[in-house]
């Protein structure tokens, strides 16, 4: 069985994401309703379950789960919001039979219900206007009627108009027998069929469900825990915890996207018997090899090397009588036009070319290992402000960058 997870909210995705219980995402009314301090009724905006969709998806790429209430019960206006949510993400919605405005599905006697004809009409215009979207009919009428039969013949037509699936909602007691025998008729057909355990949970936990369902809704649960959670603290209390800021900056700093870098490989200089270093290949190709890695790749060296590469993202440049390494690096800044740049020497040894990524100036011990990352603006800035017969290491070090250890 498939679990679809409550979130909250998208920084949820930062302990679920991995969690092999976690199939799909639920974005339900209720708990959204419970944290933006609005009734459970459909007063919050279904604008708001577009803004949650649109940022969880450049955070995931599970299954969007969003519960769309009943839509107002008028079907150009609930194929419009299904539209709009697809379009930002959402695979797959759960329309509810009720009436609007909704009462929730734990106050059964207090729910008011559309007829099948009104269900259907609302579920077919929704499933015709974005086919691509997954439409699963929500049943209410078993906890109103006690019917199977009823139940069971109200959800076959809700698939013949359209629907993907079928949840059958419990929300009386944790006595399941009709329910189960509802689904069990249901699976007969081979529908799709799903569960909200609100009231029992123990029940899918121990298996009772496997066959009966295909995906478990674990609605409220998540939301249910961080309230739990806050009622047992006070402000005093909270002072007393130890601030942990550190993790959500990370975090927060993890969302940013990463720009593209250009690896610059300096080897502007002679062997002992006087050959250039880029005339090996060999050191060519251990460089281009990164080229998945890097936006493009850009060779710095004596005229006489010529370049052996016909790729369009290895470029060469030749330099004559420098004066020290900024100066040879300076020469490239035609190439110098990606967000971050990785600067080499062309003959590092095999331990920092393993480690080529890492931040700031690499050392390996107290030596340092020919390896510079650096943002490209920062970059150019020390370029500009630093003597051009001065050495990578010391134009780095003068500008105190941040130094990794091997």
């Amino acid at each position: 069985m498939k679990y679809y997870v409550e979130l909250p909210e998208v920084w949820i995705t930062e302990f679920y994401e991995s969690d092999p219980l976690c199939n799909a995402y639920w974005v339900s009314s209720l708990t959204q309703s419970w944290q933006k301090g609005y009734p459970d009724n459909c007063t919050l905006s279904w604008s708001n379950y577009v803004d949650v969709a649109r940022r969880l998806r450049m955070h995931t790429d599970k299954q969007i789960v969003v519960d769309v209430d009943m839509m107002f019960n008028e079907p150009s206006i609930a194929a419009l919001i299904a539209k709009e949510l697809y379009d930002v993400g959402v695979n797959t919605i759960v329309v509810e039979s009720k009436r609007f405005p909704k009462v929730n599905s734990l106050t059964p006697n207090s729910m008011v219900l559309s007829t099948p004809d009104e269900f259907c009409r609302l579920l077919n215009k929704v499933k015709t206007t974005v086919p691509e979207l997954e439409v699963i009919a929500r049943n209410e009428y078993l906890v109103k009627t006690n019917s199977v039969d009823a139940t069971v013949d109200i959800s076959h037509r809700a698939v013949n108009a359209g629907a993907d699936g079928v949840v059958v909602h419990w929300g009386a007691d944790s006595d399941t027998t009709m329910l189960k025998e509802a689904l069990k008729a249901l699976k007969e057909q081979n529908f799709m069929t799903g569960i909200i355990p609100t009231k029992y949970l123990d029940q899918v936990e121990r298996g009772d469900f496997d066959g009966l369902a295909d995906f478990s809704i674990l609605g409220n649960i998540s939301s249910s825990f961080i309230r739990h959670e806050y009622s047992k603290h006070n402000i005093a209390k909270l002072l007393k915890t130890p601030s942990m800021f550190g993790a959500i900056l990370n975090r927060v700093e993890s969302h940013e996207p990463k720009g593209q870098k250009t690896l610059f490989i300096l080897g502007g200089k002679q062997d002992k018997n006087g050959n250039w270093l880029l005339n090996n290949d060999d050191i060519i190709s251990k460089f281009t090899s990164k080229l998945d890695a890097y936006f493009k790749v850009v060779f710095i060296t004596g005229d006489s090397v010529k370049s052996k590469s016909e790729d369009e993202h290895v470029h060469w440049v030749e330099i004559e009588d420098s004066i020290g390494e900024v100066d040879s690096l300076a020469s490239a800044r035609n190439y110098m036009n990606t967000e971050y740049a990785t600067v080499v020497y062309a003959d590092i040894e095999d331990n920092a070319f393993e480690n080529i990524e890492q931040n700031g100036l690499l050392f390996d011990g107290d030596t340092f290992a020919g390896v510079m990352n650096v943002k490209t603006d920062v970059l150019i800035s020390m370029l500009n402000n630093t003597d051009s017969s001065d050495s990578v290491l010391s134009m780095a070090s003068k500008n105190n960058m941040k130094v990794s250890v091997l």
